[in-house]
């Protein structure tokens, strides 16, 4: 089996390990978190060093690829961006667990994680780096742009676009041939009955633009 180090230890990071765990298909060596104690052990794996480490403990350690285990999607892309500049070879793996559906002619790019009971359906494409959290669904012709993610029971009909690094929020319902801009976040409970631009965070039954947001705005602490 392939090593693989998580980076970030967080809550997130925990379900990771559940489906690597359920999958048997990649060996944890463990974590790598600036922001947290060398040495820590979490779910039975040790924190083993900074983002900076990182290099080292590749070349140590015989990794084969890298798992991004943060929520936020701004900041997600910018560790993803540090990690391909300190070590350009490393690959993303991407983790889906076993009980997801996905149709045969799905297009996923690497380090996208897929939760338990997600549904993908046909000719649906999802980018790099992507979250589909539980029971989320992807409607048919349906596109998520790299870093873009959906909380769990986010539902997406057919032919939607969701941009680059967009957020589609807890138990969001989106109707067909709607588009959601570049960096936007759509708010939980929402109904998305009109397309939306880049950099705007909106929600409400029927959606509504509540405001405009920078690009790196987080929207999860």
């Amino acid at each position: 089996m392939e090593n693989i180090l998580i980076y970030g230890a967080s809550g997130h990071a925990k379900m990771i390990i559940d489906i690597v765990q359920k999958n048997n298909n990649y060996t944890i060596k463990g974590f790598i978190d600036s922001y947290k104690p060398i040495g820590k052990v979490i779910k039975g794996y040790k924190i083993l060093g900074c983002l900076e480490q990182l290099p080292a403990l590749v070349e140590e350690l015989d990794i084969n690829a890298v798992v991004v285990a943060v929520g936020d999607n701004f900041t997600r892309h910018r560790a993803y961006n540090k990690i391909k500049n300190l070590v350009p070879h490393v690959k993303f793996a991407s983790i889906i667990h076993p009980s997801a559906i996905l149709a045969s002619d799905v297009k996923i790019e690497e380090g996208t994680v897929i939760m338990a009971n997600v549904i993908i359906n046909a000719n649906a494409k999802v980018g790099k780096l992507c979250i589909l959290n539980s029971a989320s669904s992807l409607g048919h012709d349906s596109t998520m742009s790299d870093f873009s993610s959906l909380a769990s029971r986010a539902t997406i009909a057919g032919n939607v676009q969701i941009g680059f690094c967009s957020a589609i929020c807890l138990s969001v319902t989106v109707i067909q041939n709607i588009k959601i801009g570049n960096n936007t976040v759509i708010g939980a409970g929402s109904l998305v009955i009109r397309s939306i631009g880049d950099l705007k965070l909106a929600f409400g039954n029927p959606i509504d633009v509540v405001k405009h947001r920078g690009a790196d705005s987080k929207y999860l602490s």
